[in-house]
């Protein structure tokens, strides 16, 4: 029988002392093959590449020390168990409790996310959620439930964050309540999505304490407004407004 020409014996003993090698380096220990035959002898041994660098470094599993979250760096190169990427945020925000931010995203991954989560989204395997001026990125399985847990949260952050700050005067809650007394439904939610943009970062939050609203209500007319998508017929309920004018009978 033809013995092997390219055996993966020394590129594991590469392996086993630099943990990571780059392709250059596995060709080198391979002896120089094609490309072809490159891919073919890292599948056999089942290597990983990572999803930092652009996937140019490769390393054994047996080798990586994963975190609980299935991630490796080693001198700054990053690898996950879940593979490239795109399959690596789509496992995070799958498995996660609220979802995650792209800013968060990125302080887990240590590596800029937001082409992958486009394509995620363009695929249809994650769904979003626009909270304030971030989008959330949810499952598609459990979203519903996970974006529960994130307004929860954010909810307790913001009274944590409240205490401290000087009390809101009654008259002022007294007064939005009289006002949104005499407002229709779409009338009361713009006017608390402008009181939330006035207020800034967390707006939405403190708006819906003080009236005893749901945030989500706050959220929608502070992106109505800053979309521009208010228009008199949307805002006036049928029946308001100045009567029609009769002809009177001659």
């Amino acid at each position: 029988m033809r013995p092997e020409k390219y055996r993966t014996s020394r590129l594991v003993r590469w392996f086993e002392k630099m943990r990571i090698l780059t392709w250059e380096r596995v060709a080198q220990a391979l002896g120089n093959p094609s490309r072809i035959t490159v891919f073919r002898k890292l599948a056999q041994l089942e290597a990983r590449s990572c999803y930092s660098h652009r996937g140019h470094y490769h390393t054994l599993d047996r080798l990586a020390a994963y975190d609980k979250n299935g991630l490796w760096s080693f001198r700054g190169v990053r690898f996950s168990r879940h593979g490239t990427l795109e399959e690596t945020i789509a496992y995070l925000v799958e498995h996660s409790q609220q979802g995650y931010f792209a800013s968060e995203l990125e302080a887990l991954l240590q590596v800029r996310v937001h082409n992958a989560l486009a394509r995620l989204s363009a695929a249809q395997r994650l769904d979003r959620e626009q909270l304030v001026d971030q989008y959330l990125y949810l499952s598609q399985t459990t979203g519903k439930e996970q974006l529960e847990r994130r307004y929860e949260a954010i909810r307790q952050a913001h009274e944590r964050g409240a205490v401290g700050r000087p009390e809101v005067p009654q008259e002022l809650h007294e007064s939005i309540h009289v006002l949104l007394s005499v407002l229709n439904e779409k009338q009361r939610r713009l006017y608390l999505g402008l009181e939330s943009i006035r207020l800034g970062h967390g707006g939405d939050f403190e708006v819906a304490r003080m009236a005893g609203v749901n945030v989500k209500t706050v959220a929608q007319g502070r992106r109505q407004l800053l979309a521009r998508n208010v228009t008199a017929e949307r805002i006036r309920e049928a029946g308001v407004g100045r009567p029609a004018l009769k002809k009177k009978p001659k």
